[in-house]
């Protein structure tokens, strides 16, 4: 039985029961700083124009409020370009009144919400030790911190501009709301490189459009770019994962030197080390596929990777996750889930 960990003791590795101590507080937080402007762009500053356009004509003053302002960089950026009031909340920062927004968001003004809520996950807060200090909001059925925030922000404001993960786009967190998103390719954050983008929500009740960019240019719908990933292969079970003498071999993640991408190939055409897989494997693993021959999985290959690299095309990549960072050549590094590895290898194989 390993030792119980002290608050913010950071579990390296379990195997050698290696640690790390971080600053609990900050993490326990899930701060990270926006200090670039890229995140205000034209499809962003168009929204925020129609919003408090619609706040004077319901007779309101037009204003922003950050429910969790810390340095206030983002106040700051939309006073200089709109010359507008802006208010702001935190939980610690001096420079604000003192609230917990995970809670509520007191918006008494009616005002727009612009923010850039706190990011952790249930399962970092507990492998960074710090899950003593953020248990109780992990009981409001969310699993990351982002996810609670935005609830508690649309709750509080018809108008809700927030700088969210990129894996937003493949949550199941309620859409209907949702305008504008634009997809950020730079890094916006000084701690950490984290993908993001900004999802823009209008009123309840009136269906957004779900226009979605990246950066400026307009790619398409938020539905129309998910249809690409069909619905899931969960017809039967044509394929067996991490299996180490499988046929078929998947790099499942974009390699970060730009020259290895996610494919499907040929067990003895894949170079990673059989005995590695486990029943957890998620990036490198062998496949088998019961119902195909010896002689046909050539012509599988083929198939999988066309339409593969067709659902990269289409969706601009958004159907695929997003993994740590960008590759050498700029471009973002891609994960393929399993359940979209299965509708391919499904449709491949009829």
């Amino acid at each position: 039985m390993p030792n119980k960990r002290s608050l913010g003791e950071m579990l390296v590795s379990a195997n050698r029961g290696r640690t790390v101590q971080i600053d609990a507080d900050k993490v326990s937080r899930g701060n990270f700083f926006t200090t670039d402007a890229a995140w205000l762009n034209q499809p962003v500053r168009e929204f925020l124009s129609f919003a408090f356009l619609n706040q004077t004509s319901a007779g309101q003053v037009a204003s922003v409020l950050d429910p969790f302002a810390g340095d206030g960089h983002l106040l700051d950026l939309i006073a200089g370009e709109y010359g507008i009031r802006v208010h702001g909340l935190d939980i610690s920062n001096d420079l604000w009144p003192k609230n917990d927004s995970l809670k509520q968001v007191p918006n008494s003004e009616k005002s727009v919400i612009v923010t850039n809520p706190p990011y952790l996950a249930n399962h970092s807060a507990k492998r960074k030790g710090v899950n003593s200090l953020v248990a109780s909001y992990f009981k409001q059925g969310y699993d990351n911190l982002w996810k609670l925030a935005l609830d508690r922000c649309l709750a509080s404001a018809d108008y809700v501009v927030a700088i969210l993960p990129e894996t937003f786009l493949l949550s199941t967190f309620a859409k209907d709301r949702l305008a504008v998103i634009s997809v950020i390719e730079g890094e916006l954050f000084d701690d950490t490189d984290a993908p993001a983008l900004v999802a823009c929500f209008g009123p309840a009740g009136v269906e957004g459009a779900g226009n979605v960019f990246i950066n400026e240019r307009l790619i398409g719908t938020l539905s129309q770019i998910m249809s690409c990933r069909g619905k899931g292969g969960r017809r039967g079970k044509p394929a067996v994962f991490n299996v180490a003498d499988g046929r078929i071999g998947l790099r499942a993640v974009d390699g970060a030197d730009g020259k290895t991408p996610i494919v499907f190939m040929l067990a003895e055409d894949f170079d990673y080390p059989a005995n590695r897989i486990k029943v957890s494997s998620r990036l490198m693993t062998y496949i088998e596929l019961p119902t195909l021959a010896d002689q046909d999985l050539p012509g599988f290959v083929v198939r999988a990777n066309k339409l593969l690299n067709e659902i990269r095309e289409q969706s601009h990549d958004l159907v695929l996750a997003p993994f740590k960072g960008n590759m050498k050549t700029g471009r973002r590094r891609r994960r393929l889930d399993y359940e979209l590895a299965r509708e391919i290898i499904s449709r491949s194989l009829s």
